[in-house]
């Protein structure tokens, strides 16, 4: 039975609520050059900041800076300069995407391929990564080396084009960013205005049925994003004061962090990422607000005396990427004398936030969330496996999300395939995600798709599959999720070639170091053929090739074979089934 006609109520929203005649560079810099203070601010070191005026300087100094209609990608760690970067290339009439610093040459390349980069930008430790990667794309893209444009704005009223001496070999050979500078004209801060309609940002997927996309979002898209979470700014009782640790590139934290810091004047702090200086940073920026997973919720509060004191300043966390059970929420909270707020935010890639609870809701029933303004929700079973068996909660019936809207996605770019698929034959897009509907609210059962969480970090089972089948001695592989919230992982199912040795040991350097030509023609890639392959050298072989945090937690499991239809599709469930009580409990 498909429930087609269950659907969230919401409030309508259209381009009626966003200023006429605008784009989002001019939008989220609009009353900007009057915020003298410190809106963007580094954690690490708090005299490096930058106010509405300097960023409204430094975006336009940066306009026009690449060719239009280009791909610029920011392959860069949090950084306060990162929004003015995003607001440049825009400005310029080009489109931005983001990726982990993290990644390896085989994950960038296809990044780079995809996404059609002709400039990317990154820190000097990075370019022997990217440059590999580029060689190997065939993009051509260029490598512009980033500075700290801080160091010359905060001491002058106009950046100029200058030639920095201090990038030696092997970077020497690269622009840096502070030659892309362009003087100011005017006080008065002439922007391009780049039509609305025009893509803004290639956010990358995490690859459910494949190796990620790249879900293309329009200026308005983003706009309306902002526009509808703004509520949960107004009017508060309490000066909002943010820190954060999470990626700047991803979904989760792009609306904040890059637009709406800035267009609304919060003090905003950035972390590089999350360490043991948490806490303590919370306590002495007298931080009101946080942006997390639940995996760092529970790191906060290892230590529930030093807890209750360093964090007591804190008023609302924010949490999205992996479910807060019941236990969690409990834990967490108990530290505190006067509990913040728990605000759940649910969203995809394809679309940004869904959904999340007003400032003047707080939800302890487990709920993700309302749906945003203008964000239509309904459940449907059809063309799913709970057709015939539907799964209930009390007396509410489950399927999958389906949500459709104007901040929706306008496609994958350059892939009208995988865009088809995405949605329904009437615009639905199809989320992946089971749940259920009650008082208006959204509930999350499970996953339609085969991601894995870990840490909050989407995995693709796929893309693990891709590089385990790239080793000459695995004759297949599959990979399944297991456990649940903070304990969930991937499980690799390898099966051996009959002759099969260990894998390949390097003499020092990168696999990458000759780009993947050198694996394509070498034999057997100049591997040892002592002993048989072991778990130990698959963790390692994937290690080579993919970021960390994909390959941290998973676990390697040896079978004979693989259970497949009659179509060859891997049998997930009946593989875990099989296999599961071999796989040891961490």
């Amino acid at each position: 039975m498909a429930i087609e006609g269950a659907v969230a109520p919401h409030h309508d929203m259209d381009n009626n609520r966003l200023p006429p005649h605008t784009d989002l560079v001019s939008w989220t810099l609009s009353g900007a050059r009057e915020k003298g203070w410190p809106i963007l601010v580094d954690a690490a070191d708090t005299t490096r900041f930058i106010s509405g005026t300097v960023a409204c300087q430094l975006v336009e100094a940066l306009g026009g800076a690449f060719t239009a209609d280009s791909t610029v990608c920011l392959h860069l760690p949090n950084d306060v300069l990162y929004p003015v970067l995003v607001l440049g290339i825009l400005s310029s009439g080009c489109r931005w995407t983001g990726t982990n610093p993290a990644y390896t040459v085989m994950e960038l390349e296809h990044h780079f391929r995809i996404s059609q980069t002709r400039y990317v930008i990154t820190s000097p430790e990075h370019v022997p990564v990217v440059e590999a990667a580029v060689e190997v794309s065939g993009t051509l893209a260029e490598i512009i080396i980033f500075e700290d444009l801080l160091r010359s704005a905060s001491s002058s009223n106009q950046a100029r084009r200058v030639t920095s001496n201090s990038i030696q070999t092997p970077t020497s050979c690269h622009r840096t960013l502070r030659e892309l500078l362009y003087p100011i004209v005017s006080s008065s801060g002439l922007l391009p205005k780049p039509r609305i309609d025009s893509i803004a940002a290639l956010m990358q997927t995490s690859g459910t049925t494949g190796l990620p996309k790249l879900a293309a979002r329009t200026q308005q898209s983003i706009m309306l994003e902002l526009s509808a979470i703004e509520d949960n700014h107004a009017s508060k009782p309490y000066e909002v004061r943010r820190l954060f640790c999470t990626p700047i590139f991803h979904a989760f934290s792009a609306p904040e962090m890059l637009f709406n810091s800035l267009r609304l004047g919060h003090p905003t702090y950035f972390m590089r990422r999350y360490d043991e200086t948490f806490a303590q940073k919370v306590h002495n920026l007298r931080i009101t607000e946080i942006f997390g997973a639940p995996p760092m919720l529970l790191k906060l509060v290892e230590r529930p005396l030093e807890a209750r004191h360093l964090l007591s300043s804190l008023k609302a966390v924010y949490f999205g990427g992996a479910p807060l059970g019941g236990d969690v929420r409990k834990k967490f909270l108990s530290v505190f004398e006067t509990p913040p707020r728990l605000v759940p935010v649910y969203g995809m890639t394809e679309g940004g936030w869904f959904s999340t609870f007003s400032r003047l809701e707080d939800d302890p029933s487990g709920s993700v969330g309302r749906p945003l303004p203008g964000l239509e929700v309904k459940i449907s079973t059809a063309n799913t496996d709970m057709a015939d068996s539907p799964i209930r909660h009390n007396n509410d019936e489950a399927g999958e999300l389906l949500v459709r809207g104007p901040q929706i996605m306008s496609g994958y770019y350059n892939n009208p395939t995988a865009t088809i698929s995405a949605f329904t034959p009437d615009g639905w897009l199809k989320t992946g995600d089971i749940g259920y509907l009650r008082d208006g609210k959204i509930y999350l059962v499970d996953r339609a798709k085969d991601m894995i969480k870990v840490n909050a970090w989407q995995v693709s089972p796929t893309e693990l599959e891709s590089a385990l089948l790239l080793h000459p001695l695995i004759a297949d592989a599959a990979v399944y999720g297991t456990g649940q919230d903070v304990d969930e992982r991937p499980v690799a199912c390898v099966v051996r070639r009959p002759d099969a040795v260990t894998a390949p040991r390097r003499e020092g350097g990168s696999y990458f170091d000759s780009g993947l030509e050198c694996e394509r023609k070498s034999g057997n890639g100049g591997m040892s053929t002592e002993g048989t392959l072991t778990k130990q050298e698959v963790r390692d072989y994937l290690r080579q090739r993919l970021a960390g945090y994909k390959v941290s937690r998973c676990e390697v499991v040896f079978v004979d074979s693989l259970p497949r239809n009659g179509a060859g599709k891997v049998l997930r469930k009946v593989l875990k089934e099989q296999v599961e009580g071999a796989v040891p409990a961490l």
